[in-house]
């Protein structure tokens, strides 16, 4: 690692720590944000105090055009959160921790969230920027992914570790090779 990297993190690092200091909330409960920018997916925290999760979402651009993109991303960070309500069911395969395999999990649709703050960033890769924000609504609906993801953090903070049907539960069932569909064209 040469000085000009070392000064570029260390000039992030003061950035990150004035906008944490600057929601008035304390540092840990960033935790779960800071994973979420930093390593990707959702995370969770909880200490016998306080609780809180980050959820993410994804939004791809592409032009057809120029055969170009980027994908933003959405990081809500909810601080002591509850579950005001969940619509549908959906069967998924997850793995979380340490765990080598899947495991079948049922999740919500659609999910809201209250909290007692909800704060919002939106990564940018083609502008290379982070805003973030604290939001004025206290409730959320997510949908999809992010609904899935934010179910399965609410778990962790509830019962701790997942709990599914592994996947080696589950039967191989083989078809004549004309018989199955194509997906992608």
């Amino acid at each position: 690692m040469d000085v000009d990297e070392i000064r570029t993190i260390f000039k992030f690092s003061a950035q990150e720590k004035n906008i944490i200091s600057s929601f008035e909330i304390q540092e840990e409960l960033f935790l779960p944000y800071l994973l979420s920018l930093k390593s990707g997916g959702s995370w969770s925290y909880a200490s016998e105090e306080m609780k809180s999760i980050a959820v993410k979402d994804v939004i791809t651009y592409y032009d057809d055009d120029s055969k170009a993109g980027y994908t933003v991303e959405k990081i809500y960070l909810f601080i002591e959160p509850e579950i005001v309500e969940e619509e549908g069911v959906i069967y998924r395969l997850e793995k979380c921790g340490t765990r080598e395999e899947r495991e079948l999990v049922e999740r919500p649709y659609v999910i809201n969230l209250r909290a007692k703050k909800v704060i919002f960033a939106e990564v940018n890769p083609k502008l290379r920027t982070i805003k973030i924000k604290e939001m004025k609504k206290s409730q959320i609906r997510l949908k999809g992914t992010p609904a899935y993801s934010a179910a399965h953090e609410l778990e962790h903070l509830e019962k701790g570790e997942i709990k599914g049907i592994p996947i080696w539960n589950f039967e191989y069932v083989s078809e004549p090779l004309g018989n199955c569909q194509r997906d992608a064209d």
